[in-house]
């Protein structure tokens, strides 16, 4: 008796904030906006809805299918991924069919009867191969059973590395091509297979592979009309913020906390003491990746927190030059040693802060030299202040070896430009809690 197929519907999946998720980055991925198709399938994977559907067996085994007009091919991956089933599938439309392996519910390889997506046409592309040359191999390879890649690395004229890239890059199209169909019909079948991976992709693994290939750099850059451009947090990620934080490295880290809506890319890269290209860069992949979007907005506004941190930072490279001359001038050539000895002796916690700046050079020292190793090394905000505690334990080493080698008039005279610092301070910044902090450490070493 023939098996009878399990037609997946629209209602097969229940109401829920996911799928809606889903489905708009779907419409968006079709309509080539690719900023908002990623905004919403990266809410979806916030959610983290992982609740199977139902997918009735007959004889022990899945065989189901449906219309993407109604069910979008991410429903499909998804019905299939929550199953957890080995198996095959096809999907089909415009007379293009394209066959699906997944191993417990992840795709693990694709094949497809589309010309340019066949893998002869990527080596000729990828390796400067001729169609020619490629036909002959083809020919031979046929001869023999095998299959043309493989013959290719027999022959030397592929690796076996450079044969898995080709394979890799070949599945992508195949798969990432099927989001844009918005007219078909596929079908699944649940079976032992043999486990040849080439991808490993889950629904949304696949969703961002896709909104990274159809949303480029260069096509970031052209939409950027100048350094003003504002950048402001996707509203799921605003909600998610630290959990946002924690997939993201150090530099992005930095950036995404400082993204609120009226920092401008100039400066962004500014306050991250990174140029504005790299900084570019940064925020071509949080967008990508659906966390920040860009605003209408061209508009400068003041930067206070970074004017805060600049002002503080000028106030303790100032206190370092100036207890840092003391030495050079009593020392000489000496100095460098016990300036290079007092950084050694802090705690490990602040050896990212002090790392490539020259030091023994107090004149050659900028702002923009420890902002950037801020950002790399405090990307969390509530560790910002981090700074000005690892001054405050370097100033106090100098001091230490002013007392030592010139006497302790000279580190009360360092003492004293501690506590005219701490005066100015008062006197013309602002209440702020990164300020209590930086007069909270002063009187410590003002004692």
């Amino acid at each position: 008796m023939p098996r009878k197929i399990h037609l997946i519907k629209r209602n097969s999946f229940p109401a829920h904030s996911f799928f809606d998720h889903l489905l708009r980055g779907t419409e968006h991925y079709h309509h080539k906006k690719f900023e908002l198709a990623a905004e919403e399938w990266g809410a979806a994977e916030w959610l983290n809805y992982d609740t199977p559907i139902h997918l009735r067996r007959q004889d022990g085994r899945i065989f189901c299918g449906g219309f993407i007009r109604e069910v979008p091919f991410l429903f499909f991956l998804y019905a299939v991924y929550t199953s957890k089933a080995n198996g095959i599938g096809a999907i089909k439309t415009n007379g293009i069919s394209k066959n699906l392996v997944f191993n417990e519910g992840r795709l693990i390889r694709a094949a497809t009867t589309l010309r340019e997506e066949r893998i002869g046409n990527l080596i000729v592309k990828k390796e400067s191969l001729s169609p020619a040359t490629l036909n002959r191999l083809l020919i031979d390879a046929r001869k023999q059973g095998k299959r043309i890649g493989q013959f290719l690395v027999e022959k030397g004229v592929l690796s076996h590395d450079a044969l898995q890239e080709l394979l890799l890059l070949q599945n992508e199209q195949i798969l990432i091509d099927i989001l844009h169909w918005q007219h078909g019909y596929f079908y699944f079948l649940e079976r032992p297979i043999v486990r040849d991976f080439i991808v490993n992709y889950n629904p949304l693994n696949l969703a961002r592979a896709a909104t990274y290939k159809g949303f480029s750099l260069s096509q970031f850059r052209n939409r950027i009309p100048n350094m003003k451009t504002i950048f402001g947090p996707a509203p799921y990620a605003e909600l998610k913020s630290e959990e946002v934080l924690q997939k993201l490295t150090d530099r992005q880290q930095f950036i995404f906390s400082l993204i609120d809506g009226t920092r401008n890319i100039e400066q962004i890269a500014r306050f991250s003491g990174i140029t504005e290209s790299s900084a570019v860069e940064i925020l071509y992949q949080l967008t990508a990746a659906g966390m920040i979007r860009q605003s209408l907005e061209i508009i400068e506004y003041e930067d206070r927190q970074f004017n805060e941190i600049s002002n503080l930072l000028d106030t303790l490279l100032e206190i370092y030059a100036f207890m840092s001359q003391m030495l050079i001038l009593e020392l000489g050539t000496k100095a460098k040693d016990v300036l290079h000895q007092s950084k050694m002796v802090l705690s490990k916690n602040y050896d990212g802060l002090f790392v490539d700046i020259p030091w023994e050079n107090p004149n050659q020292v900028t702002r923009e030299m420890v902002l950037r190793n801020i950002a790399q090394c405090c990307p969390h905000p509530r560790h910002r202040g981090l700074f000005i505690e690892a001054f405050c334990d370097l100033f106090d080493q100098l001091r230490l070896e002013i007392e030592r080698y010139l006497g302790p008039q000279l580190a009360k005279e360092a003492t004293l430009n501690i506590k005219n610092e701490m005066k100015n301070v008062l006197r013309y910044a602002k209440e702020t809690p990164l300020r209590s902090h930086l007069m909270e450490s002063f009187a410590k070493l003002a004692n």
